[in-house]
């Protein structure tokens, strides 16, 4: 038998994660008392009661501190919740998105997270922070929901015992690992590779050995 997380300690858990870190805990306790609606208190209802608190239609003043927010997926459409997750990637990445991504949320989420990844290039240290989503599903009105977060070490994440996705799009992570795909050059590999040293050597080896698609090649320029 499954013994019921109490609120001060499931608390305690999503803040060693980095996450609800400005947030009171006896408004938590009551959130979470909102969401299991009698219920056994479990790490689910408590990221859903930590949903509820960040306000689940991107970025709010409470989830900003954390580097994180949450979308509901009946909220995801919304233009005004576009706009906001679009304003908080270009504060968070300190780098202009495209207009032509900023009208669907999967299509953001899956440029900023290609760019942080690509980021790590420039790091000498390879720590700059990549992007990461934990899924979740809200019992009272049978809607799911996300949390995303920008972290260096996506580890106290995975540690919360709860579906935690890594966001970097399969073909820019084989690009910046100098595997060039047929039909696999994304639009983020190729705003970012020009300037890019490390990928730049990498184009010009793959070309050198006969291995690079004709759809890289313009990324080496003349």
């Amino acid at each position: 038998m499954t013994i019921p997380l109490r609120p001060e300690d499931a608390l305690a858990t999503l803040r060693r994660a980095g996450l609800a870190t400005r947030v009171d805990a006896a408004a938590f306790a009551a959130a979470c008392d909102a969401e299991r609606d009698g219920a056994p208190l479990d790490a689910e209802v408590a990221l859903s009661a930590l949903a509820s608190i960040y306000g689940a239609r991107g970025p709010s003043e409470v989830s900003d501190a954390d580097g994180a927010f949450a979308v509901d997926e009946h909220a995801a459409p919304d233009p005004k919740v576009l706009a906001a997750v679009w304003l908080a990637f270009e504060r968070w990445l300190e780098h202009p998105i495209p207009v032509a991504v900023a009208t669907d949320l999967d299509e953001l989420v899956s440029y900023a997270g290609d760019m942080c990844f690509l980021r790590r290039h420039a790091d000498a240290a390879g720590e700059a922070p990549c992007l990461f989503s934990i899924d979740g599903w809200r019992p009272r009105d049978d809607a799911s929901f996300s949390i995303y977060a920008l972290r260096r070490d996506g580890e106290p994440l995975y540690a919360l015992g709860l579906p935690v996705q890594f966001h970097v799009h399969p073909d820019t992570e084989a690009a910046a690992a100098g595997i060039f795909r047929l039909d696999g050059l994304t639009n983020s590999f190729r705003e970012h590779a020009p300037t890019c040293a490390v990928c730049r050597d990498n184009l010009r080896r793959a070309a050198d050995e006969g291995a690079l698609p004709d759809a890289f090649r313009p990324l080496l320029g003349a």
